[in-house]
């Protein structure tokens, strides 16, 4: 263990390293609703305020002559668009729960592992449904081109990688945490 790692555990730097813990916890449960109201807003922004060959260039459908993109399809658009990120802002409400807890200072409850589970679940739903979502509105906003065929586009990416292991990071450490709560009871019980 490295000197300044052990300095950093030793009892007599607990009462800092809780407080640093209380108000990062304040700052990241703050920062889970912010969040996700950004998304939202930024989300009905994007599908209402776009212009449609930008839609069309991030749903993959570039180079093709198309109508423009009706109010129905665009409603269309943001509800299927909605499914992966409504996930996404559960999972931050159900964590945002877990990091105001932890700035109380109630760390391993079986609220916060379950916060964190459910972050790990709603990220996980969310990143799996994305390419499902950007297939289907790359079928919906194909009907919106001149194309004799309609177009199926279907993306993966570094990112839909990185959100699947922090996921699965996010799980692990939920799975450890419960596992940590289930022992210091067992203990509490001999006592």
């Amino acid at each position: 263990m490295s000197a300044s790692l052990s300095s950093e555990l030793s009892p007599s730097a607990r009462p800092a390293r809780l407080e640093r813990i209380r108000a990062v916890s304040r700052v990241l449960a703050y920062a889970c609703t912010a969040i996700s109201f950004v998304l939202a807003v930024g989300l009905l922004a994007y599908w209402l305020a776009s212009p449609d060959e930008a839609i069309l260039r991030d749903a993959g459908l570039t180079g093709i002559a198309f109508h423009p993109i009706g109010w129905l399809a665009r409603l269309m658009g943001l509800v299927v668009s909605a499914l992966p990120l409504g996930c996404l802002i559960w999972g931050l409400s159900r964590v945002r729960r877990a990091f105001t807890s932890f700035a109380a200072g109630r760390f391993f409850t079986a609220a916060n592992v379950a916060g964190l589970r459910d972050l790990a679940i709603a990220m996980l739903l969310s990143t799996l449904l994305k390419p499902v979502i950007g297939a289907l509105l790359s079928i919906l906003l194909s009907w919106q081109t001149y194309a004799q065929g309609k177009s199926v586009v279907i993306a993966l990416g570094s990112d839909t990688l990185l959100a699947l292991l922090f996921a699965g990071l996010v799980a692990v450490t939920a799975w450890v945490m419960a596992e940590a709560n289930a022992i210091a009871d067992e203990h509490a019980q001999f006592v």
